[in-house]
């Protein structure tokens, strides 16, 4: 279970948490009612009643930022963004009297599968997210589904909730309900630490986010590299918009060099 826990430090406020919880995927149930409707998404009309949930759930939640629906369309649709290259994922809607009270999603990366055990992916880890329910009995239904089809795909452990990629929304917020989220940090309800404890997971990674005063002056070993002080070897420039995809393939460079062992 992702968890972010919000706190204050000093001048800063601090986002601790409890996140991804990981566990066996076992054979056992936990759907145990008998008027929810599990189902797989298969067509645009189904994606758009994916995304469209959340605004209903949180339409009187005020600390909740909706996405762009667009961009959250594009997120979810295989033909527009690069990540279904090397991974893939099944959304779930649930149904009571036919009407949607749930969703959830499972995927697999195999860059993910790849990755060493202890830097917390490795082989038989799939994933699940985007998760919203009405109530718990909803949740459990659809986490069942979910770990299912996970375990039918070959994998051997739960870890969530993310939403697709870890450069997406990773984590499940536990505490600070009463604040706006940041940029890329999700927002949920109290309800759901409970419920994904009760299934089982246990936490097995800390996040944490920082909000920065931006008006205040930047400490001085910040402002010493920034002016290459007594480094000649440290040149700072603007990027050459004239020169965009140069530019922009050396920012990656040192993106994925950064991440690589992360």
């Amino acid at each position: 279970m992702h968890a972010v826990n919000r706190a204050t430090a000093e001048t800063e406020w601090q986002f601790t948490g409890v996140p991804c919880s990981i566990r066996v995927a076992c054979a056992a149930s936990h759907a145990h009612m008998t008027k929810i409707t599990i189902t797989p998404v298969t067509n645009k009309r189904e994606r758009k009643a994916f995304l469209a949930l959340p605004f209903r759930l949180y339409a009187e939640d005020p600390y909740w930022v909706p996405p762009l629906k667009g961009e959250a369309l594009g997120l979810i649709t295989p033909e527009k963004i690069g990540w279904f290259s090397h991974a893939k994922a099944q959304l779930f809607l649930a149904y009571r009297d036919g009407r949607v009270v749930g969703r959830i999603s499972a995927h697999i990366d195999t860059l993910a599968l790849d990755m060493p055990a202890a830097l917390g992916f490795g082989p038989g880890v799939g994933q699940w997210g985007l998760m919203d329910a009405e109530e718990e009995e909803v949740f459990l239904a659809l986490l069942d589904r979910a770990e299912s089809w996970l375990r039918d795909q070959g994998m051997t452990r739960a870890l969530g909730p993310t939403i697709m990629s870890i450069w997406e929304e990773p984590g499940l917020l536990i505490e600070g309900f009463d604040q706006a989220p940041t940029v890329m940090m999700g927002h949920h309800g109290p309800k759901f630490r409970a419920w994904i404890e009760a299934a089982g997971y246990e936490p097995v990674k800390q996040l944490r986010t920082y909000e920065l005063d931006i008006t205040r002056t930047f400490p001085p070993i910040v402002q010493r590299i920034h002016a290459g002080e007594n480094n000649k070897r440290i040149v700072v420039r603007k990027v050459d918009k004239r020169r965009f995809d140069e530019e922009a393939a050396i920012i990656l460079e040192i993106l994925n060099d950064a991440w690589s062992d992360n």
